[in-house]
């Protein structure tokens, strides 16, 4: 098959000397060549006559491997899935990279140490591949001039070229929680800053807000002599009714209405 249809695709290949031999979409060394599309799929986008870019790009293996079943029919398409595809599969050493400092080491056993070592080593690796903006290319018909674009991470107005750095930012500077908000912030969303600290401030907020409901509640139950669960109840059945009311203004009509003589 890779005879038969290799006539339909051009060669790419790095207009810079530097990046001769390299991984279009993670700049590690490059064993293979990616066909976009991919050749076992190329009868079907014929038949179908889809537009593709019909081009066959430097990759490493694992590259090669992760785009392989992908119907994604333009370079730039392969270049920003793989990206996503990297994320995932390193999601785990990436949270140890972006979440432990080498200065926190010392504090460990030798064991954990040296995981939490290998973990950070096998992060940051990921982080270079992914932040990897590829290179200028050639093909017998045209040269494809990409523009090397360095990463921007907005927090807030600050604006960030490392992830990392950002992330300390919201740990060090807006004091947020490093556990959750990286959670919510790369699993919900996918490294958008503001929007990731919307969403934790407000989670934080109804924490905090039934954390103090609660402590009303017991010094309510306590000074009134009032069984808790009996007040509980009953605040959660006004605020039910009048959702605009807090939980003091619900205890004062409590008070009101079945305690005050």
């Amino acid at each position: 098959m890779s005879s038969k249809f290799s006539q339909y695709y051009q060669q790419a290949y790095a207009c810079e000397q530097k990046n001769f031999n390299q991984c279009f979409y993670c700049g590690c060394e490059a064993t293979e060549r990616d066909h976009c599309p991919p050749l076992h799929m190329l009868q079907s986008i014929i038949d179908l006559g889809e537009d593709a870019d019909f081009i066959s790009i430097a990759a490493c293996y694992e590259c090669y491997a992760l785009l392989h079943n992908e119907r994604l029919l333009t370079i730039d398409e392969r270049f920003t899935k793989l990206k996503k595809k990297l994320a995932t599969k390193y999601a785990k050493p990436l949270r140890v990279y972006n979440m432990w400092h080498e200065s926190e080491l010392n504090d460990m056993s030798d064991e954990f140490a040296h995981s939490i070592k290998a973990g950070m080593a096998l992060g940051e690796e990921a982080a270079q591949r992914i932040a990897f903006t590829g290179f200028s290319y050639a093909t017998e018909e045209a040269k494809v001039t990409v523009r090397e674009k360095t990463a921007e991470f907005d927090v807030e107005g600050t604006v960030f070229t490392d992830f990392k750095q950002a992330l300390n930012y919201c740990i060090d500077t807006l004091k947020v929680e490093k556990s959750d908000f990286y959670k919510i912030l790369v699993e919900d969303y996918q490294g958008d800053f503001n929007k990731a600290l919307s969403q934790y401030r407000h989670r934080h907020d109804k924490v905090t807000a039934a954390k103090d409901g609660n402590c009303l509640i017991k010094e309510f139950s306590k000074q009134h002599k009032q069984n808790s669960d009996f007040v509980t109840r009953t605040v959660k059945h006004f605020i039910n009714k009048d959702p605009s009311l807090t939980t003091q203004a619900a205890l004062e009509q409590l008070y009101n209405n079945y305690i005050k003589k």
